[in-house]
């Protein structure tokens, strides 16, 4: 699950400020909205992979015990199932996490360096507002605006910026 956060959206004095993150914008080169998607058809490859090698292992172990006259064949094939059956449920719980995870847009900023995520949020049109607000003031000297914002934390949080201050990653 996202970690959400209510945060400033700020420019003024020719300063974008986002939460605690400060950007001149003199070195800003571009800004976009960009749309972050889980990878349903991935996800459903798999499972579907995992579910016909499971099939696949099941019918051999099964034709292998009925061939080989194993006499505790029942017990064997209820095994065989029982296995075959928990794969199913840990397979179609892995995809249905997947297909109701939320689309999020992403506010990201690129300067003469990389580009920096600098926000995420469910709606679009907001992400666009900002974007169109961001390139605005880089034309515009005397733009200000002020903006709060609902922001998600996808993933881990990393900070790897700097000298010797560095916390890689932080788990959760």
């Amino acid at each position: 699950m996202a970690e959400q956060e209510i945060i400033d959206v700020r420019v003024s004095r020719r300063i974008l400020r986002v939460g605690g993150e400060v950007y001149q914008l003199r070195t800003i080169t571009r800004a976009a909205a960009v749309r972050v998607t889980p990878n349903r058809c991935r996800t459903a490859g798999r499972c579907a992979g995992y579910l016909l090698i499971a099939a696949i292992v099941l019918l051999f172990v099964d034709f292998a015990l009925f061939t080989s006259g194993v006499s505790a064949e029942r017990e064997s094939r209820v095994a065989l199932v029982t296995v075959f059956a928990v794969l199913l449920l840990v397979s179609l719980a892995r995809l249905i996490s997947v297909l109701v995870k939320r689309t999020y847009y992403a506010l990201v900023i690129e300067t003469a360096g990389h580009p920096f995520t600098v926000l995420v949020s469910r709606d679009p049109q907001e992400v666009g507002r900002l974007v169109h607000q961001i390139m605005d003031a880089l034309d515009d000297p005397a733009a200000e605006f002020h903006v709060r914002v609902e922001n998600f934390h996808l993933g881990d949080k990393i900070n790897m910026f700097g000298g010797g201050h560095n916390i890689g990653k932080v788990g959760r």
